[in-house]
């Protein structure tokens, strides 16, 4: 019989044995930890980006096109609306806003989730003058642009309380830059999403004040492409 001792059926383990895996449960908790912080802090960024929601397009609108076709405004439920008020003899910035537009228009040319609306506030505005106001900016019948009218009351009333437009004030003669100077209006521009509701704020544009007018061409910018990047979610979602 042999004298030797039996092995130890225990391996010898080295520190480094124990350590590592310690050392890699303790990264991967890190890793882990830092992944759910970075996620917070996008949900965080985003929620701040958020455009607010201000009110929603609860009733349709019967309009006439300057095609001379008879639209709804439930027609474009699913599309995001820049609309606008406007008249096409206004003397006051009209052609201002819609210079504005007709180049966001160019940015975001071939994009079919976004719609342009310009309701007109004078009753005087036939559709024939709608077009010829269009064609004079190269906006074209195909383009992804309404210049509407309708009646006058309904009209007023809705952009006032839907889209957050200041009333129209009836100019006196005497306070008149030209005969065709019949109204103080609001020249700002309404943001509504792809779910009929008004977002953001509504955009000064036309501010006296060149710092705050290109603000607010900023933010428009930023506030269409996030509820763009809304739209394009929630059609992944939808089953």
């Amino acid at each position: 019989m042999s004298d030797q001792p039996a092995p130890d059926p225990k391996p010898n383990l080295t520190p480094w044995a124990i350590w590592i895996p310690i050392i890699v449960a303790v990264l991967g908790i890190v890793v882990f930890y830092n992944y759910l912080l970075a996620m917070k802090q996008q949900a965080a960024s985003e929620e701040k980006d958020r455009p607010a929601i201000l009110g929603r397009l609860e009733d349709d609108l019967t309009l006439t096109e300057r095609t001379g076709k008879t639209v709804h405004l439930n027609d474009l439920r699913g599309k995001i609306i820049l609309a606008s008020w406007v008249y096409t003899r206004c003397p006051r910035g009209c052609a201002g806003v819609i210079a504005k537009l007709k180049k966001l228009q160019e940015e975001y040319r071939g994009n079919p989730n976004i719609h342009f609306v310009s309701f007109t506030l004078d009753p005087d505005d036939t559709p024939e003058m709608m077009a010829q106001f269009a064609s004079g900016i190269d906006v074209k019948e195909t383009d992804p642009w309404w210049f509407v009218q309708g009646d006058k009351e309904e009209v007023r009333s809705y952009l006032t309380q839907f889209l957050k437009f200041r009333p129209v004030q009836d100019l006196p003669e005497k306070d008149r830059l030209s005969p065709d100077d019949k109204y103080i209006h609001d020249l700002r521009v309404a943001l509504v999403d792809h779910q009929g509701h008004l977002r953001g704020t509504l955009y000064d544009l036309m501010n006296a004040d060149p710092q705050f007018a290109e603000h607010f061409d900023e933010q428009l910018r930023k506030d269409l492409n996030f509820i763009l990047k809304e739209k394009q979610k929630d059609n992944e979602q939808a089953p």
